[in-house]
């Protein structure tokens, strides 16, 4: 045997090991066709070899042939190699290949930009998908694999980049997906946030299940609901005997048997749109269903934000410098919405502290809550402290907060205008030249949407108490019908004072409207036109926040508090939309101390002056509990 022959035969062994590998573990084109090369040059050396050998001798020994048939093989086996990892023509391989994650645009995409991704070369074609960071999922059914909202992984990623899916607009015939913006395409999808379709309006979330299940067994005092069934705000449920309505009001001492309400801590029944803050133990699967990516950095945000409003409290138990009705308003929405109760501790103290604070306040002033009495500050006040101290009621049932949250109440319900609104406080005359402060009753100017917001919120919490408010549920009731008042069907969003304000990129009231229309059931003109208003409103708020940064000079917490309450309840597409920005939007900009520093607007350092520190950081917090404050 001659060296050639030995040489050869060596190389095509070798080459056959080589190209083995390729084909099973690296699956590079490249590779293979550099093999393809190499296996000839060996096979031109066999040949060589062979003739060499059949030369020197008269007949040619069987090692020879083997080594000749062997170069033969091997070159056969990098062509079979070779045609394998070529790119397919065939569209199912076509359309695997424009879902990797994270690759080059070019030919082999077929498409102009493909969605950058933590991981590359990740198949997003019915195997483990992860479009940008959020995707997951093996998508038997939906092309490019199903994200972890159970979404087309695809369309997620348009959300944020409409450029994508192999067309620049339109449908893409490769990937069967729309590029066109997200306002125009998006429409509610199932949602593991809650029931959808549900027959009780208290715990109906928009969406595409055909019927809603109950799961359980209704004898039970307590039982887990079923993962892919499961309402977003009570993993524990307790159920009575009798099935009345949800957040009936009730006297003071009635036995509740609420289906699905809670018991806290203080052994008080919590209504069941608010019980999933104070089911403590759920909490982090809960904020897992509802597509928190990070659900450790939401809580440590919310308890920093929480700690340092306890470090910033007055020595009065208020919080804030002048506005301080409606910043202690805020701080105890925002203790509450944690289940921070009187009990806390952690926070108790300053909770009855803050709670004591506003009783004597109203009090003194015969039911308001404001400090400043400013026109326009005094009314914002006004609704957010009576909404503080509706919550704390209805959580703690102190007793000595009830009368004055009933003139707190009075006062909004005997303030509502003729259009079911409200608007600033005025100075107005009364009988033997007497003068007193009430919310503007003007019939030529029409009520203000913002002011409006506040007081619906302070209703609803006060009928959520279970006690008993003289006129509370016909002022709900025009309140919703207010709010259909300044809705311009053009484009979906709700005015400052009349439906053409919602023009104005300046006033983003749409989030205060559409909260109003989620929060009570009366008053709206048919179900339909309920929903196709709240639809519209979803679309308008995302395609007005398409360039969220907190730094931002566009940047408006207060619209953001709202739009985030919104579209949570809304659910679906739209919130996975929302949540994937506001979530790290919000954990990033907090400081090391737990509160927010200015936004890049400054709109909560003009709006609030001295307060702006408390204004902004419970803003956030209040955000980032919307996970389990409230479900309407």
């Amino acid at each position: 045997m001659n060296t050639k022959t030995m040489l050869s035969f060596v190389l095509s062994a070798t080459l056959v090991l080589a190209i083995l590998g390729n084909l099973i573990l690296a699956k590079v084109m490249l590779l293979a066709a550099v093999l393809v090369f190499a296996v000839l040059g060996v096979g031109i050396l066999s040949h060589l070899a062979f003739f060499e050998e059949k030369k020197r001798k008269k007949g040619v020994g069987a090692v020879p042939w083997l080594n000749l048939g062997m170069s033969y093989g091997t070159l056969l086996m990098s062509l079979v190699s070779l045609y394998f990892l070529l790119p397919s023509s065939g569209s199912e391989d076509r359309a695997r290949t424009i879902a990797k994650a994270g690759q080059v645009a070019g030919d082999e995409t077929e498409g102009s930009k493909v969605p950058l991704s933590d991981r590359t070369n990740v198949d997003s074609g019915g195997e483990r998908a992860k479009l940008g960071s959020s995707g997951r999922g093996e998508g038997d059914d939906t092309l490019g694999g199903a994200n972890e909202d159970n979404q087309n992984a695809m369309r997620e990623a348009q959300v944020h980049d409409p450029d994508i899916a192999g067309a620049n607009q339109g449908v893409s015939d490769q990937t069967k997906v729309s590029a066109q913006n997200v306002q125009e395409v998006t429409d509610p999808g199932q949602s593991d946030l809650g029931l959808v379709n549900a027959t009780d309006s208290e715990i109906e979330r928009v969406g595409q299940d055909d019927e809603s299940k109950d799961v359980g067994d209704p004898n039970a005092l307590l039982f887990d609901e079923d993962d892919q069934n499961t309402l977003a705000f009570d993993n524990t449920v307790f159920r009575g005997d009798d099935e009345r309505p949800l957040d009936l009001p009730k006297a003071k001492g009635d036995t509740v048997r609420n289906v699905g309400v809670a018991v806290n801590s203080l052994g008080i029944a919590v209504p069941k749109s608010m019980s999933g803050r104070c089911d403590k133990l759920g909490r982090v699967s809960r904020l897992t269903r509802a597509g928190v990516r990070k659900p450790d950095s939401v809580e440590r945000a919310v308890i920093k934000a929480l700690n340092w409003l306890t470090a910033h409290q007055n020595a009065d138990g208020s919080w804030g410098k002048t506005s301080k009705g409606a910043m202690t308003g805020f701080a105890l929405l925002s203790y509450l919405g944690h289940c921070e109760l009187t009990d806390s501790p952690e926070y108790g103290e300053a909770v009855a502290k803050g709670i004591n604070y506003l009783v004597e306040l109203g009090d003194e002033k015969d039911g308001w809550l404001y400090v400043t009495n400013n026109k326009h500050g005094a009314a914002y006040a006004q609704g957010i402290a009576t909404y503080a101290m509706a919550e704390a009621y209805g959580m703690t049932e102190k007793d000595f907060i009830l009368p004055v949250l009933q003139k707190a109440i009075g006062r909004i319900v005997n303030g509502q205008k003729e259009d079911g609104g409200w608007y600033y406080l005025e100075t107005r005359k009364g009988p033997a030249n007497s003068s007193f402060v009430d919310f503007g009753k003007n019939k030529n100017a029409a009520s203000d949407t913002s002011v409006s917001g506040w007081q619906l919120q302070a209703l609803k919490a006060a009928y959520n108490t279970g006690a008993v408010f003289d006129g509370l549920e016909p002022a709900l009731k025009a309140a919703v019908k207010n709010f259909y008042r300044v809705y311009n069907p053009k484009n979906g969003g709700f005015g400052y004072r009349k439906a053409s304000d919602s023009n104005n990129i300046k006033h983003k009231l749409t989030g205060v409207g559409a909260l109003g229309l989620q929060s009570w059931g009366k008053g709206h003109p048919s179900d339909d036109q309920k929903e196709e208003t709240l639809k519209k409103a979803m679309q308008h708020i995302l395609k007005n926040n398409q360039g969220m940064d907190y730094n931002s000079g566009d940047a408006n917490l207060y619209s953001w508090y709202y739009d985030t309450q919104a579209l949570y309840n809304y659910g679906g597409a739209y919130w996975s939309s929302w949540n994937r920005r506001m979530e790290p939007l919000l954990i990033s900009a907090q400081s090391e101390d737990g509160s927010w520093p200015n936004e890049g607007s400054g709109l909560t350092k003009k709006r609030s002056g001295g307060d702006h520190e408390v204004y902004r950081t419970t803003l956030c917090t209040l955000m980032l509990e919307v996970y389990y404050r409230y479900v309407y």
